[in-house]
């Protein structure tokens, strides 16, 4: 795979951010053959698997057909679960979401693709993700990795209904379904949910994005969760971020994207999106990043953990990201759901389109100095 980079300069206040779009800015895993792979191929997890002894024997198992003295396997493995649709999906509403696995170098160079899905909605038509398992990210905590995704089910009043679900596993293979995450998390439609990769204080924390289908697209806001266990009950502390007025937009509204990245003890940068519609038709998802830092929490004040944020990180520019080649999805679409650090880069894998995954990286040094100065202005304020 060519990872020759199209260099992509950002204005943003105050200063400038460069993303490396790479792989010359074409998908780094788009749609085939396979049915249930047909459609779309998107909004990926990414999980950096460092050689250790004990990632060692998890590389093993996901490529058995590779020696672990194989020089692409050097530095490690990236795992990357995305997310795919069929066109065509007989005998469902409309095409469900299977959860794929792709392998590659930390350099984004492929490996290996399995030819099946890892995660499979529900096979009974009162599942809790009957209609498809979607957006996942993956995290690790001790010994296992928990997957949360947003688990898609009939509803006669909307036709749909989206909640937080959770789901483990020991290999990044094969995954126990753990049910909807419960607690204040399961009041209403939610999407988008992130947990940090650390416990803090002795507890767990998730973002998350409540919905329900008469709200406005403005109060569909980034809000924090907290649970003395990953098993929940997740209790709901209120909203941390949300769009910032763009006078350029009839509406904005913003999601959670990668696994808050940590910079320093309990300080985290997170790389969202923000949702747009230019008109009554079309619309936008930009890349924007936030610093999230747990040393600032006030009591009763969520909100007072975002210390920074920088907009727009990236917006849709290449044809993978602004055209879709099928008619279940829209253009115009940035949406970062995997993120890792090798050597100096924060790598991000990200759907564009809502059809393909694709690749680039930014300096985190470059990143965190430019977060640090921008503060919480809002930059499309004329």
């Amino acid at each position: 795979m060519n990872t020759r980079a199209d260099r992509n300069l950002k204005m943003n206040q105050p200063g400038n951010v460069a993303v490396e779009r790479l792989n010359d800015s074409k998908p780094i895993i788009q749609p085939t053959d396979n049915w249930w792979e047909t459609g779309v191929t998107f909004n990926p997890a990414a999980f950096y698997l460092e050689r250790s002894e004990v990632n060692d024997r998890i590389i093993r198992s996901l490529l058995p057909m590779r020696k672990l003295n194989d020089p692409d396997l050097r530095d490690g493995v990236v795992a990357v679960h995305y997310r795919a649709r069929p066109e065509n999906d007989p005998g469902s509403p409309f095409g469900r979401s299977f959860i794929g696995l792709a392998l590659f170098t930390p350099d984004l160079r492929l490996l290996y693709r399995y030819q099946e899905p890892v995660l499979v909605p529900s096979a009974d038509p009162e599942g809790f993700d009957s209609l498809g398992v979607e957006d996942p990210r993956v995290h690790r905590f001790g010994n296992l990795f928990y997957m949360v995704y947003c688990g898609v089910q009939a509803d006669p009043m909307h036709n749909w209904k989206a909640r937080l679900c959770l789901a483990i596993s020991e290999d990044l293979l094969q995954w126990k379904k753990m049910g909807i995450m419960p607690g204040d998390t399961a009041l209403h439609n939610n999407k988008d949910g992130v947990l940090f990769p650390d416990v803090i204080d002795g507890k767990y924390y998730l973002l998350h994005r409540p919905f329900e289908h008469n709200w406005a697209y403005e109060e569909y806001t980034i809000r924090l969760a907290q649970a003395n266990t990953l098993n929940g009950p997740w209790m709901d502390l209120g909203e941390i971020l949300r769009a910032y007025h763009n006078p350029r937009m009839l509406a904005s509204w913003v999601g959670a994207g990668c696994v808050p990245i940590q910079v320093a003890k309990n300080r985290y940068i997170e790389i969202y999106h923000t949702g747009n519609y230019i008109n009554e038709k079309d619309r936008e998802y930009d890349i924007g990043a936030a610093i999230f830092d747990f040393r600032s929490l006030e009591p009763g004040s969520p909100a007072s953990i975002v210390t920074a944020r920088l907009e727009p990180l990236m917006v849709p520019e290449t044809p993978a990201e602004r055209h879709s080649r099928s008619s279940l999805q829209v253009g115009n679409v940035l949406f970062a759901t995997g993120s890792y650090v090798y050597r100096e880069w924060i790598y991000i894998i990200y759907g564009g389109a809502d059809t393909y995954t694709l690749g680039a990286r930014v300096k985190l040094e470059t990143l965190l100095s430019n977060l640090e100065k921008s503060g919480l202005e809002n930059p499309f304020k004329q």
